[in-house]
């Protein structure tokens, strides 16, 4: 088993132990191949850019041959979500209920798992956009807050066929009670704007749902030594394969000792060495690159 047969990479783990260093080490093994390479970091915090000595945005920036970056902005990400729901919901909803909806959205800015959502969302495009790329790396947020986005789509994907079968018994009834009505039912169905919104949605949230736990992605944890790190580690591995995301390899980052006797059966091993000074900038990353070791267990 090895990491060349997947395209997207998330890297996970409790904060502090090296998420995004991991994530750059990963993204240059890459790009040092000869594949061309999209290093996303999907963590408020925003070390990325610090970590590379770069002004990353919200578009892809060149930061080494074959090594695009670039910072997703949650806040950002939450407003476009939230336009792009109510724009739909201004081609469905009667005018009268639009005041409701608008007030309901304000809430929602504030409310759980919108942010969760707002970010699955720039995932997925980040994904069809991406497609010009070899690899593309995710470097995200802290532990809980990747197992919740992974396990968003599943329960998001029942909720939107729940909207559609709603829909369409809601279109029989009314096919059945206009004896006028000429058009087949199918054709009523594939002419409903409500529906072509709903089905749109359920078509996103099923591609992010495949992303998620499909053969081209593989996802990873973040260790360092310390029982604190490691017992969150093993955790987040527990919880992630329950939802369904396939946890491919490990990294043991600030590797001295011990911390190798963990069980990683069936799974790559990466082995980042404690560094001799804080690798900031790509040509000390690069340093770091070269003493890490890639094998499986």
């Amino acid at each position: 088993m090895n990491l060349n047969g997947f395209k997207y990479f998330f890297l996970s783990g409790k904060g502090g132990v090296g998420k995004t260093t991991s994530s750059i080490l990963m993204a240059l093994y890459f790009s040092q191949r000869g594949e061309k390479t999209l290093l996303v970091s999907l963590d408020p915090a925003h070390s990325l850019g610090i970590a590379l000595k770069a002004k990353l945005g919200e578009l892809p920036k060149k930061v080494e041959e074959k090594l695009f970056a670039l910072e997703v902005n949650p806040e950002k990400e939450m407003e476009k979500y939230l336009k792009k729901v109510e724009k739909e919901a201004r081609q469905i909803v009667s005018p009268a209920f639009l005041g409701e909806v608008e007030e309901e959205l304000k809430l929602a800015h504030s409310s759980p798992g919108a942010l969760e959502l707002a970010t699955a969302d720039a995932i997925y495009r980040i994904a069809v956009e991406g497609r010009g790329f070899d690899k593309i790396v995710f470097d995200t947020a802290p532990s809980g807050y990747t197992v919740r986005l992974v396990a968003s789509p599943n329960s998001i994907v029942k909720w939107w066929k729940g909207l559609i079968s709603v829909r369409e018994e809601a279109l029989k009834y009314e096919f059945l009670s206009n004896l006028k009505e000429k058009r087949k039912l199918k054709e009523i169905f594939r002419e409903d704007p409500i529906l072509k919104v709903l089905t749109k949605r359920l078509k996103e949230y099923e591609t992010l749902k495949e992303l998620f736990t499909g053969k081209e992605t593989a996802f990873g944890v973040v260790f360092n030594e310390g029982l604190l790190p490691r017992e969150i580690g093993v955790r987040t591995v527990r919880e992630l394969e329950e939802a369904g995301a396939p946890v491919k390899f490990l990294v043991f980052n600030r590797v001295k000792n011990g911390i190798e006797s963990l069980k990683a059966k069936n799974k790559i091993v990466i082995k980042v060495p404690e560094f001799k000074e804080e690798p900031i900038g790509i040509e000390k990353l690069k340093e770091l690159l070269k003493l890490t070791r890639w094998e499986v267990k």
